[in-house]
């Protein structure tokens, strides 16, 4: 992925017009996109997994004849209201030029601000933390969010030296124990066997079910392709961890994580996140995205300890005040 575009200076975009399917995946082809959340492998796992989803790619034209990409899914309701998000269940989105490159943040910011003010009855955009995390969308409703990222652009032992000395120690032991991470040839096969293992971890926290579907799983592993891996680490054989790490071409994002916890003094989370933060080093991605912790003080401070700095981000979104009448008449509120 090249580095932000320069030399275009400020504008306003001038219309919003839809980029084919088709474009945007070879686009994508030529020069992927930096996260996995702004590809079309996970717009079209999206749509697959849930038939209200349609894969809506958009492009922003400036007054000066250039033009911006932002992928975007919509949501069609009843009597025609709209809904656009760039991208659903709390994952991001990015802003490129024709050339496949990044836009830089001003640009990104004002193609984000024509999105939300023009498109749908309510629109949700949360820019790339990595790249995007101070832009601004005015007159939006604004929810702060925190990621945690790894610099692996140094190399992997450079980013294990920096962890906390008792976590790296707890990773080698659990080595040292037998416990062997790897990631499942097989992707396909290994949907059931890590869906599985998240319902049961899952089981035991306070809503009871993993946060996405056994069936948008399958999706993500059947576009994604090589970009997508499902890892276990296992103890005389049997799976006691594992994750899903998904792949742009600047970030290995660890999407899902789940651990058996009577199996938890063996450590397998240490030893899997150091397997991890190697194979992001291999793949020459810069960041290792662990996501957000919100709300989960002691999992935010495990990733502090594997060496992760916080990255503070929001969520933005607009909703028109008929739309918001509409939605708060079906709720049943006055």
């Amino acid at each position: 992925m090249t580095g932000p575009t320069a030399g275009r200076g400020d504008s306003t975009v001038r219309r919003i017009v839809r980029v084919p399917l088709d474009e945007w995946q070879a686009s994508d082809a030529a020069a992927p996109a930096p996260t996995f959340f702004a590809r079309p492998a996970w717009a079209r796992a999206l749509a697959k997994a849930d038939p209200r989803f349609r894969i809506s790619p958009t492009r922003c034209e400036f007054s000066d004849a250039t033009t911006v990409d932002v992928p975007l899914v919509a949501e069609r309701g009843r009597l025609g209201w709209t809904e656009y998000t760039g991208m659903p269940l709390d994952t991001y989105v990015i802003a490129r030029e024709r050339d496949g490159s990044l836009a830089t943040p001003a640009r990104a910011g004002e193609a984000f601000r024509a999105i939300v003010r023009r498109l749908g009855q309510r629109c949700r955009i949360t820019p790339w933390p990595a790249a995007y995390a101070a832009i601004k969308i005015p007159d939006c409703e604004s929810r702060p969010r925190e990621t945690s990222l790894i610099d692996v652009s140094g190399g992997a032992e450079a980013a294990i030296d920096r962890m906390d000395g008792v976590v790296r120690r707890m990773a080698g032991q659990a080595e040292r124990r037998g416990v062997v991470c790897a990631r499942v040839a097989d992707t396909a096969a290994a949907v059931d066997e890590y869906y599985a293992m998240l319902s049961a971890a899952a089981a035991r926290w306070e809503r009871g079910r993993p946060s996405f579907s056994k069936s948008l799983l399958r999706a993500v592993v059947e576009y994604g392709g090589q970009d997508v891996e499902i890892w276990f680490a296992r103890f005389e054989n049997a799976p006691i961890a594992g994750g899903v790490i998904l792949f742009g071409a600047d970030e290995l994002m660890f999407w899902s994580a789940a651990m058996l916890p009577e199996h938890s003094t063996l450590r397998p989370s240490n030893a899997l996140n150091v397997a991890l933060i190697r194979r992001a080093a291999e793949r020459g991605v810069r960041w290792y995205n662990l996501g957000s912790s919100e709300g989960l003080p002691g999992v935010k401070r495990f990733k502090e300890g594997l060496g992760a700095d916080s990255v503070a981000y929001a969520s933005f979104e607009r909703t028109s005040a008929l739309y918001a009448a509409y939605r708060k008449m079906r709720s049943g509120k006055t």
